[in-house]
Parts: structure tokens; sequence; C-alpha cells
């Protein structure tokens, strides 16, 4: 009879302590389950923040600050002078393009002819030039996109100064060039479009 309630304590004991073992084992195994679908959850969220992230824009001047440049010409056999100060001007034409995600904002400025000429140190001409005053040549539509990119003094013949000036779109090859004339005796300006002659072979 002993032994008979011997094996029955011992058969009660491992029982027991294999159902502690199964339990504590389901308890390990939960806590991972868990924790995998967070883990998913958590990972699927972060791309959909970047994609909600503001557009990076880069926005640059050119030329940087506002600056002024001066070319003089002396002419010592016609005791002429001719300067020509260059300025820029708060006004820009903007070029915009994107790369790689990121859009690019280029701003060139505007800018403003100053033309004086002194014969034998007088002042004949003081005048400032700027794009609009070209729009006969160009159309207001091309002003719009368009910098008065240069002026320069090119010669002088029989009292008549010529300079030369281009209008251009930045960036781009598409620009009219032009001849300005100054003919002394009159005080008259004249203007002529120029055309390349090898672009027409």
């Amino acid at each position: 009879m002993i032994k008979l309630f011997l094996i029955l304590i011992t058969t009660i004991t491992l029982y027991s302590c294999s159902k502690q073992k199964k339990e504590k084992v389901i308890f390990e195994k939960q806590p991972k389950y868990i924790e995998t679908p967070n883990e998913q959850i958590d990972s699927l969220t972060i791309p959909e923040s970047k994609s909600q992230k503001d557009e990076i824009i880069i926005e640059r001047y050119f030329p940087e600050e506002n600056e002024t440049v001066k070319f003089d010409t002396i002419v010592s056999a016609l005791n002429i002078k001719i300067s020509i100060k260059s300025t820029t001007l708060d006004s820009y034409v903007t070029n915009e393009f994107k790369t790689d995600g990121v859009k690019h904002i280029d701003k060139y400025r505007d800018s403003e002819k100053h033309l004086i000429i002194k014969k034998y140190n007088e002042v004949v001409i003081d005048t400032v030039f700027k794009k609009n005053d070209f729009r006969e040549l160009t159309g207001q539509d091309f002003l719009k996109i368009a910098n008065l990119h240069g002026y320069w003094f090119n010669k002088i013949e029989n009292d008549t100064i010529e300079l030369f000036g281009v209008i251009s779109k930045p960036e781009t090859d598409w620009s009219v060039a032009f001849y300005h004339f100054i003919n002394l005796k009159s005080m008259t300006f004249e203007l002529r479009e120029y055309f390349d002659e090898q672009s027409f072979k």
C-alpha cells in the first residue's frame, strides 16, 4: 500500500512539473510574438513620414551681389573718351529646373548701361540704357525672359561711334545682337540688328 501511495505521489509530482514547464515555455514565447508585429509597423511608418517632407529648393543670384563695372576707352587722335558703366539692378530673370529631386531657382540680375562720351574733356553724351530701350528690336515678350547681357565700344568711323550690344536669355544661346551708332555731328542714335553671315551659309 505504501508503494502504491509513493507511485501515485511521484506521478502527480512529475505531471505538475511538466505542466509548469509547458506554461513557462508559452509565457516566454508570447512576448516575442507580440514584439514582431510592432517592429514591422514601425518600419512601415518611416517611409511614409519621409514622403511628406517639403521639397528642397536651392536659390542663387547671378551675380551674387549687386555690382558696378566700368570700361573706359580713350581715342587720343580724336580727343574722345568713352565710358560705359554697367550696374546690376534689383530686377532679374528667373531660370528654374529640377535635378535629383532638388528644385533650382537661378536669378540673373538685370543691368543698366550708363554711357558717357567726352570730346576735348567736355561731356557730349550722358545717357543710361536698359533692356526696355531696345524693345523695338526684340519685342516685349523676349525682354521678359532676357537680360541686357553686354554693351561695348566697337569703333569710330567718320564721326560715328559704333557700339555693340547683346540681349540674351540666360543659360541659352537665344540672343539678339545689335549695333548702336552715335553720330557725333547730329548727336543722333541709330539701332541696327546684327546678323551673323556665317549662320546663313
